[in-house]
């Protein structure tokens, strides 16, 4: 089974105090048209391979993790889970904000399920993808979404109009512990538009929802890495605002149009910053 798997951006991430392990998140979030392709096959015998993805070492690969979840979570007395072939394709740049590790691991669930008649509705499959990483869930359906709490409870929503955006990629890929640590050493302002935000986007008021996008985690991002300065040096000359899509390394410009989108692209692009466009799409994952 074959499937394409979307890439999101937070289109706002407010961030609270850390509890435990964790900080509590209310973010409004939104699938895009950027996308990793991942096939799954049954196999004969129990083992999970992956391939497609050499960067990380398979045990390390969420992918992999979670069919061998899957398999241990539906395997009952008597029916055993058999193993799977795991092939990605990657188009979602990796380390920059977008998901895309917690996609090829959705892409996963969805596929077994479907492979093996699991209701991907189901509480259990819920528990598994919240086990799996904090923004799977959110994966799995994709759209436009409210994450809240550690990220995997999630509210749909529906969006009146898409959003389009110059995407700005750069070379580096950023930890997202370590960011979160710095923010714990910040006294930033917290500013929490989520829940304006969406409102508006159901309205179709996309113009006023984009004058409102923010991530908590930038200022912590910043302190970290100076990746970012001649970018955001030169988004600032040209009166333009731009948003940081989760813990970065990814910017982008919101816009209304793809015309207004494709216009920032080039700009940016002459100037050498790598910048696509890609708009916001009402599904996270579609069989292809």
């Amino acid at each position: 089974m074959k499937v394409k798997v979307f890439a999101k951006l937070n289109l706002t991430l407010s961030v609270g105090a850390k509890q435990g392990e964790f900080h509590p998140i209310d973010s409004a979030a939104t699938s895009v048209d950027i996308s990793d392709v991942v096939e799954v096959v049954k196999r004969a015998d129990s083992l999970v391979k992956v391939s497609g993805v050499d960067t990380i070492e398979q045990e390390r690969n969420t992918a992999y993790k979670a069919a061998v979840a899957f398999r241990q979570a539906f395997a009952g007395k008597s029916t055993a889970i058999p193993g799977v072939d795991i092939c990605i394709q990657k188009g979602i740049p990796f380390g920059g904000g977008l998901g895309g590790s917690s996609a090829d691991a959705a892409a996963v669930v969805y596929c077994m399920c479907k492979l093996f008649n699991v209701d991907i509705h189901s509480p259990k499959v819920h528990e598994l993808c919240a086990a799996l990483g904090s923004d799977i869930n959110f994966m799995l359906f994709g759209g436009l979404g409210r994450l809240t709490g550690k990220g995997d409870d999630v509210t749909y929503c529906k969006q009146s109009q898409p959003l389009y955006f110059a995407l700005t990629t750069f070379d580096i890929s950023m930890n997202s512990g370590v960011i979160y640590s710095a923010f714990d050493t910040l006294n930033a302002v917290q500013v929490n538009n989520t829940e304006r935000v969406l409102s508006l986007l159901q309205q179709g008021a996309n113009g006023e929802a984009i004058t409102l996008l923010n991530n908590d985690l930038q200022q912590a991002t910043l302190s970290v890495s100076s990746y970012a300065n001649d970018y955001l040096d030169f988004i600032q000359a040209h009166n333009m605002c731009c948003n940081m899509t989760g813990s970065g390394s990814a910017y982008y410009v919101a816009c209304q149009t793809a015309e207004q989108a494709w216009q920032v692209a080039e700009l940016l692009n002459a100037h050498g910053f790598t910048t696509d466009v890609c708009k916001s799409v009402p599904n996270g994952i579609i069989e292809i």
